[in-house]
């Protein structure tokens, strides 16, 4: 059972990701927050997802901001994390990187485009994934 944590503020973001989850019927169990604050008290629970699928423009604390947070808390290291954002601006995609990031999604304009994305990330073997190099971080799909 692949566990999510889906963070964006965006309800029809949210309502999109669930649909294409339930559509796939895969065994993906998926904890939802709706903003960076969220996020770092859902972590802070001890119940760690295998990744977050993050997005980087929110209220209170961006993507960016809850990301440095996690990377820099020994506890949540380990847990992968997606940067998820409408944008493949090259500036946003390096600081994600430098920041920590695992890999950079372009959310997807589409329930075809979300369900490639749930299919994409259950077909990767987290358990033996390794960050790639810059030039591999935009998670092509």
């Amino acid at each position: 059972m692949l566990r999510i944590l889906f963070v964006d503020d965006d309800p029809d973001e949210t309502y999109l990701f669930n649909e294409a989850l339930e559509h796939c019927t895969l065994p993906i169990s998926l904890s939802q927050v709706h903003n960076g604050i969220g996020l770092i008290n859902e972590l802070a629970t001890g119940k760690l997802p295998d990744l977050i699928l993050m997005d980087i423009n929110m209220p209170y604390k961006n993507g960016i901001e809850a990301l440095k947070d996690i990377k820099s808390n020994c506890l949540f290291k380990k847990v992968f994390v997606i940067m998820y954002s409408i944008t493949a601006d090259k500036a946003l995609i390096k600081k994600a990187y430098d920041k920590g990031a695992d890999l950079y999604l372009v959310k997807p304009d589409d329930f075809e485009g979300m369900l490639s994305v749930v299919k994409k990330l259950y077909s990767i073997n987290w358990a033996q994934f390794e960050r790639p190099a810059r030039e591999h971080f935009l998670l092509q799909i």
